[in-house]
């Protein structure tokens, strides 16, 4: 009982914000996120302790500690422009959400399209990823996206009919695997996150550091001859997005090193991750553990 009650009480809250957030005007709606990020950069010490410990653990010295603040300021930003992009692209129109972004080098996907090959994208939790899915899903046909299941069902469910409107079919991250299958037999595209830790995967190095990685992705690939696409959405301003587009990954042509073509195949997308967050940290989710499983001990200090 008391768990319906607060999901009924976050539910509220969350109507009342998303209506704040529909009827604000946009030159109010920035300033007050800023003012957001702010407050939240200063008292919030248990994740500040977690960006410190894996900017630390990825950058150690290489840059300063000036600079490693700056870039956790502005992975909050980021993220409150991007919770701002999950709440209006609820209800916003497609023509008004094109408005937001601009592609680059989208000519690979078009390419894909036309040779018929399937597409499997991959995304990570950078800039305003709430607006590259819907966006690549109402451009370039539908798109089954592995997706954590929200502990709150009422909130759940609004977050389940939007993307049904912005023409993304969502699967379960426990039983995910089916729906891709079925989604590229379908001749669907499917989209996953690939930079989170995970409990059940395989062992690789990302920032020259033991994680582990989903190799689903790979799996695919290889058994439906499918182009891996790789896209960010990196933040420019509020409401601005460029949807940059990395070359795909066609398993036809890659020659491949060893017999263990998944894990190879996985490492190339491992890769191509770190380089977009190498290029630009501050767009990325520092907030989570990802480097949890084999260094637990930073986060512990």
């Amino acid at each position: 009982m008391k768990r319906k009650i607060k999901d009924y009480y976050r539910f509220l809250l969350y109507k009342i914000f998303r209506f704040i957030f529909a009827v604000m005007p946009y030159f109010i709606l920035k300033p007050l996120l800023i003012f957001a990020t702010k407050l939240v950069n200063k008292f919030n010490k248990r994740y500040n302790k977690i960006v410190q410990a894996n900017l630390d653990l990825v950058f150690g010295d290489t840059i300063s500690q000036e600079r490693k603040e700056e870039i956790r300021f502005n992975s909050y930003k980021s993220l409150f422009f991007n919770m701002y992009e999950f709440v209006e692209n609820q209800s916003i129109s497609k023509e008004k959400l094109f408005k937001k972004a601009n592609f680059e080098n989208e000519h690979y996907i078009i390419e894909a399209i036309e040779n018929n090959r399937k597409i499997i994208f991959i995304t990570a939790h950078y800039g305003g990823w709430e607006i590259a899915l819907p966006y690549v899903a109402l451009k370039f046909g539908t798109l089954a996206v592995v997706n954590r299941k929200m502990d709150n069902p009422l909130i759940n469910k609004l977050y389940i009919e939007a993307r049904d409107r912005n023409n993304i079919i969502m699967l379960e991250k426990k039983t995910a695997a089916k729906g891709m299958l079925k989604a590229l037999k379908n001749n669907h595209h499917v989209a996953v996150v690939i930079d989170q830790h995970i409990k059940d995967g395989i062992e690789i190095d990302f920032f020259n550091k033991k994680v582990l990685a989903t190799d689903s992705t790979s799996r695919l690939a290889l058994k439906f001859d499918a182009l891996i696409i790789p896209i960010f959405s990196q933040m420019n301003d509020f409401r601005d997005y460029t949807l940059k587009v990395y070359e795909p990954l066609d398993v036809r042509n890659i020659e491949f090193k060893t017999d263990d073509k998944v894990k190879e195949l996985t490492i190339m997308q491992s890769k191509i991750i770190e380089e977009q967050i190498r290029n630009k940290p501050d767009f990325w989710f520092w907030q989570h553990k990802r480097w949890k499983q084999f260094y637990k001990e930073i986060y512990k200090k």
